[in-house]
């Protein structure tokens, strides 16, 4: 049986959110704990959205399951996303859209910030 606590999602100190400068480790810290919660494929879009409605219940799932209703699947998404937006500074400065899934917020987070992320490692490692 899983424990509920399971299920908790790590708020970052503030120190750690990401702040548009600390893309290397707020990501590696996010992928980290998504694999440690079986929900890396909500980020990666391996988890997809069920096409329809099943219409028998099924029973009391893992969060990581991949037999999904619709509506178990929307509430471990949003889980997912929230782990995001709450882990972020500014999330509304960055143009993450909340309305979206978690996998449209984190190729937003990686398109506006691992390539910057990479450019700067890139300088450093010349100038050394």
């Amino acid at each position: 049986m899983t424990s509920s606590r399971a299920n908790i999602l790590p708020i970052f100190n503030d120190t750690d959110k990401f702040d548009e400068t600390n893309w290397s480790t707020w990501s590696n810290n996010i992928l980290s704990i998504t694999v440690l919660k079986g929900v890396s494929g909500y980020l990666n879009d391996t988890i997809n959205k069920p096409t329809k409605s099943l219409t028998k219940q099924l029973p009391k799932t893992p969060w990581n399951s991949l037999n999904l209703s619709k509506d178990k699947w929307e509430t471990r998404n949003v889980r997912t996303k929230i782990l995001l937006i709450f882990n972020t500074k500014n999330f509304i400065k960055l143009g993450i859209d909340v309305n979206r899934t978690a996998a449209d917020a984190w190729k937003t987070y990686k398109s506006d910030y691992k390539t910057a992320s990479d450019m700067v490692r890139q300088n450093t490692e010349q100038e050394l």
